[in-house]
């Protein structure tokens, strides 16, 4: 019983999370902005949080592009322009991912 107590808990805090987040995207587009060096920062520190192993790293966020979950845009219009992924997007899926 008290693991399912905190699987709803989670789900709960997950989606809540993923609601601030686009509202936070809405009203301040630039904070939602990650760079990949950023998006690699904020999963590392999102992963110790929250069991203090780190799951989500590099191949993660690569294997979400591939697969349409996250996409990915760059900056400029130059090959080496950085390339940005919106942070509220990374929480949908994340909070996907656990509930699969």
């Amino acid at each position: 019983m008290e693991n399912e107590h905190y699987k709803v808990r989670s789900f709960l805090q997950n989606i809540a999370a993923c609601g601030a987040a686009k509202a936070i995207a809405t009203l301040e587009p630039k904070s939602d902005q990650l760079t990949q060096r950023q998006a690699y920062a904020f999963l590392r520190k999102r992963d110790k949080e929250f069991g203090g192993q780190i799951e989500h790293g590099e191949a993660w966020l690569k294997r979400k592009v591939q697969d349409g979950s996250l996409k990915v845009r760059r900056k400029g219009t130059k090959a080496n322009s950085p390339l940005i992924y919106s942070k509220a997007e990374i929480l949908q899926a994340l909070a996907v991912g656990k509930g699969a």
